[in-house]
């Protein structure tokens, strides 16, 4: 359970941080939603491993 939090914050905040670059490169309209709901999704899965370090 601790490495799929730990891959999952890393992986969605990393995808989030990155996509509107490479969607700006490509001169194509950002979908900010989905980048959104990929930030919060990241911002969770390191909130529960840092919530429950202690029980893994």
């Amino acid at each position: 359970m601790k490495k799929l939090l730990s891959w999952g914050g890393v992986g969605l905040l990393t995808t989030a941080l990155l996509d509107p670059l490479l969607y700006a490169m490509l001169e194509q309209p950002i979908p900010w939603g989905r980048d959104l709901l990929m930030a919060i999704g990241g911002a969770g899965c390191l909130y529960l491993l840092v919530r429950l370090r202690n029980s893994f």
